[in-house]
């Protein structure tokens, strides 16, 4: 990820390509290194995880500089609470379908011809999985281990 200052502007995200076509009548090396770029005020953005609080909107914003190096800039604002409730429903549907996976993963486990002690083992298991959707928060689940 790059960006590039133009007349004290900074423009974001900025790639290689657009640098290129900017100077079409110019040979610039094949190989650009992030120092060579700074001839053409073209700057790495070190890359900052994504918040993941389901309360908030976040967006991309203009990367902030600290310390000599741009980094990736997320701004947070409140969702709303028809946004959150839907976040939410949405969360819950993924989880089911996780723990269905699971479960048809290990429904072997429950077959007539499969020993008592690890149908037993594997029993629990199983309703530990089925019990997923009693926990409060599907952002914030603690899954069951496996025999």
């Amino acid at each position: 990820m790059y960006l590039r200052i133009i007349n004290d502007t900074i423009n974001y995200p900025y790639t290689i390509n657009e640098l290129r076509d900017s100077y079409p009548n110019t040979s610039l090396p094949a190989e650009l290194t992030d120092e060579s770029l700074v001839e053409w005020d073209m700057y790495v953005v070190i890359p900052t995880p994504m918040p993941t609080d389901y309360t908030k909107n976040i967006s991309e914003g203009i990367p902030t500089l600290n310390e000599g190096k741009y980094y990736q800039n997320w701004i947070q604002t409140n969702a709303s609470e028809i946004e959150i409730q839907q976040r939410i429903e949405d969360k819950w549907v993924e989880i089911r379908d996780i723990r269905n996976q699971l479960l048809l993963e290990c429904d072997w486990t429950q077959l007539s011809d499969v020993p008592t002690e690890t149908k037993n083992m594997w029993s629990t298991y199983r309703q530990e999985l089925r019990d997923i959707t009693n926990q409060s928060n599907p952002f914030n689940i603690n899954w069951p281990v496996k025999p």
